[in-house]
């Protein structure tokens, strides 16, 4: 049935967000939902199951609802650390690890990424209207979140890295455990999309009943598209068999020319 439907030792279903999870129910099955006990619905749709004949939270179940899957495997968490300089090696400003489940997960990424990235001046803009005309974040945030999002739901997670954010003053890497799951050609994904081969299907689809995803194999290319337009240059996508990392461009880090062709 696949490691996401397996029970987690030691879980309870007390360890879930049991509002958000009556409300998935009642969006994803809602006949059901009026009419079949929580336990046992949630268990025909793999977010519970049982362990020592206990209804137990699934994988599946606590990366989606857990308030704290992290209780369980550390390793679930993502690892964020701040680079002054290009290199690893550079000095590091800030290291933080960030917890809670999938959607919490991605929404403390984005809000830490954006909350660090610097603005692109308009440059079109006058010294008259400078201090109101808008600014473009260095990476944009449709891509960033798409990025965050293709990390989480698709990392191998069985085995011990942790989902890595890396932001380098002239690019920001998304890094996931877990290497790809069909032979794609990632230039040609990235550019033309294509079918969707999600390593965890259960929580993919439970992700996108919820409004966070749409698995319909156009994630690279919706990346790809938003840094173009930002005019930040080419994303850098590389998958082995072991991890995948995507790579921003800085927009700061563009020629200047490159803005004012999008």
């Amino acid at each position: 049935m696949g490691f996401e439907r397996s029970p987690v030792p030691g879980a309870k279903p007390e360890d879930l967000d049991l509002e958000a999870l009556q409300a998935y129910l009642h969006k994803r099955t809602p006949a059901l939902a009026e009419t079949m006990a929580r336990d046992h619905l949630a268990g025909r749709l793999g977010l519970l199951g049982k362990a020592q004949s206990k209804p137990t939270p699934t994988v599946a179940g606590l990366l989606c609802f857990g308030l704290l899957p992290q209780l369980f495997r550390p390793e679930w968490g993502i690892s964020i650390v701040r680079v002054n300089g290009r290199l690893l090696s550079d000095p590091i400003e800030e290291q933080i690890d960030l917890e809670g489940n999938i959607p919490a997960l991605r929404e403390q990424a984005l809000t830490y990424i954006m909350g660090h990235t610097r603005s692109i001046p308009d440059e079109l803009a006058t010294s008259d209207d400078a201090e109101t005309s808008p600014s473009n974040s260095e990476y944009p945030q449709v891509a960033v979140r798409e990025a965050l999002t293709n990390a989480l739901v698709h990392r191998d997670l069985r085995l011990s890295g942790r989902v890595a954010v890396r932001l380098f003053t002239d690019r920001l890497e998304i890094w996931n455990p877990g290497g790809l799951t069909a032979a794609v050609q990632l230039e040609e994904q990235a550019q033309h999309g294509g079918v969707s081969f999600p390593r965890n299907p259960l929580i993919a689809s439970t992700l996108r009943t919820l409004g966070l995803m749409e698995q319909i194999g156009r994630g690279l290319p919706t990346i790809r598209r938003a840094v173009q337009q930002a005019g930040s240059g080419q994303i850098q996508i590389v998958g082995t068999q072991a991890d995948c990392k995507v790579v921003i461009p800085s927009g700061l880090a563009a020629p200047r020319s490159a803005h004012a062709d999008h």
